[in-house]
């Protein structure tokens, strides 16, 4: 009778321990949501981290995540140029599924200036910047070409012609004329006969007078 009293309370003991251990199981929970910046635009592939477990997930391209934990656990959200964001599930709900809109705040970090110089010294600058050669405007290089079609008019009037387009086509004619000429000798103007009328035309009219 005494055994038959000691394997009655060794059974309700193991009963009693194995409903306090299915009492302690934690019960999962499904946890849904989307991670979002300030201005509620999708932040794609955040770390979602549960603290103190070797566990994570992170969000998709269009910044939502799914997975199961438990009742109890802190949710951590970090992301590269953002602040950390941490969501406590309840313990005591009757809710399947918790939503979370995890809001990251912007980590703005501000370096002071660095302006970076490619001289020494301050006296090393002010001998480069004496010796810089500053570029002509568009007024300073219009007046040099005057003054350089000017002086090839003075130089021969006849030859160089004043407007843009004549001078254009005298230009394109020397340049046939190179080509037509290249890889052979090109004849001696001596015996050109057009240009022995066109030196008497010179000197008829005075063009080798000194003015």
């Amino acid at each position: 009778m005494f055994h038959f009293k000691y394997y009655i309370i060794i059974i309700i003991f193991c009963v009693s321990f194995l409903d306090l251990l299915k009492a302690q199981k934690p019960e999962l929970i499904q946890v849904k949501g989307m991670v979002v910046n300030l201005q509620f635009e999708p932040v794609s592939f955040a770390h979602i981290i549960i603290k103190n477990k070797n566990l994570g997930t992170i969000s998709n391209e269009n910044g939502k995540f799914n997975f199961f934990t438990e009742k109890g656990n802190t949710i951590q959200f970090s992301c590269v140029g953002y602040k950390r964001a941490s969501y406590l599930i309840p313990v005591i709900t009757n809710y399947k599924i918790y939503h979370i809109l995890a809001v990251m705040h912007p980590d703005t970090i501000l370096l002071p200036e660095v302006i970076i110089f490619p001289w020494e010294n301050y006296k090393e600058f002010v001998q480069v910047f004496l010796k810089t050669k500053v570029p002509d405007d568009d007024i300073a290089r219009a007046e040099k070409n005057l003054e350089l079609m000017h002086l090839q008019m003075l130089i021969n009037d006849d030859e160089i012609p004043s407007a843009p387009g004549a001078a254009y086509n005298l230009t394109m004619q020397q340049r046939n004329n190179q080509l037509y000429w290249k890889g052979q000798t090109q004849p001696m103007q001596i015996f050109n006969v057009f240009a022995w009328q066109q030196f008497f035309d010179y000197l008829k009219n005075g063009k080798f007078k000194r003015k």
